[in-house]
């Protein structure tokens, strides 16, 4: 039996995407970050066909297939699979200290000896990844620990008392990190 694969997909912002504004820019990135996922199943031969969500905005799963996406004004990202999954995408930036102090506890400072900027985006990412997942929004975000950061692009995220893996790749001052589930390989795809 080959081995599982994920291909998330990563796009940069066309110009004409990069230079709308308010609403009008939101629109753009969501549905751009659609065709990323829809990118992504093709890549899977996935028969997805819709990209419904529900009350709260969260992606719904369609016959076996769930979706996830992420956008900024400059990225997009969308990951399509057999599972349940998350993937997010930010920019590296400063973080003020008081919010940094609310989503990184003292023993996930442990961790990492990182720039605490680049330490917060690591962490976030990959909590938020596992808060899509389970559909729980940033409501779940004080129950979610990083409990592992296995190499520099592995971590082990634990929310309440389910442990999940998250893989993460780093471009342009950008990090992206999407769930990853026992055995599978992540493909990256940049296009």
């Amino acid at each position: 039996m080959p081995t599982p694969r994920i291909y998330p997909v990563i796009w940069r912002v066309p110009p004409s995407g990069r230079r709308l504004s308010g609403k009008a820019q939101v629109d753009f990135l969501r549905q751009y970050a659609r065709e990323a996922v829809a990118r992504s199943a093709a890549i899977q031969n996935l028969p997805i066909r819709s990209f419904d969500t529900d009350s709260s905005g969260a992606p719904i799963a369609v016959d076996g297939i769930y979706w996830s996406l992420s956008h900024k004004p400059d990225y997009v990202a969308g990951v399509a699979a057999k599972h349940p999954t998350g993937i997010d995408i930010e920019k590296i930036r400063p973080v003020e200290k008081r919010l940094f102090d609310r989503v990184i506890n003292a023993s996930e400072r442990k961790l990492l000896n990182a720039d605490p900027n680049f330490l917060f985006f690591r962490f976030w990412t990959a909590k938020e990844v596992v808060l899509k997942r389970m559909g729980v929004g940033l409501a779940g975000l004080s129950k979610c620990r990083v409990r592992r950061v296995i190499d520099d692009y592995e971590l082990c995220v634990d929310y309440q008392a389910a442990g999940f893996t998250v893989m993460q790749t780093f471009f342009d001052d950008y990090i992206a990190a999407v769930l990853k589930a026992d055995a599978e390989v992540i493909e990256w795809q940049f296009e």
